[in-house]
């Protein structure tokens, strides 16, 4: 009989709140959303460093030289990439004059 009545509360409560849930308008569910999303990232960021020994996860850096601005149109690109005359740097061989 206790086990009825506990099951009939927590029905009546459950139904309550999403009564009440129904009424919330729409900007208040989606800031709820974001605050649980935000904790769920911030969790999951914590449990990482915990794993990697309390250090952030590195993101390898490819190392592509240094970035030159080409002399015909301005772009940068990375030096190992470009084309070097005469002491000027071009993105590419049809920007060679």
């Amino acid at each position: 009989m206790k086990l009825l009545v506990i099951l009939v509360v927590l029905f009546v409560v459950a139904y309550a709140l999403w009564q009440k849930w129904q009424r919330i308008p729409p900007q208040t569910k989606q800031l709820w959303g974001a605050i649980f999303g935000m904790a769920g990232a911030m969790r999951q960021a914590k449990k990482q460093a915990k794993q990697n020994g309390g250090f952030p996860v590195e993101t390898p850096v490819t190392n592509r030289g240094l970035m030159l601005p080409c002399t015909t149109c301005g772009l940068h690109v990375p030096q190992s990439e470009g084309v070097l005359v005469s002491g000027r740097f071009y993105c590419s061989a049809e920007h060679v004059k």
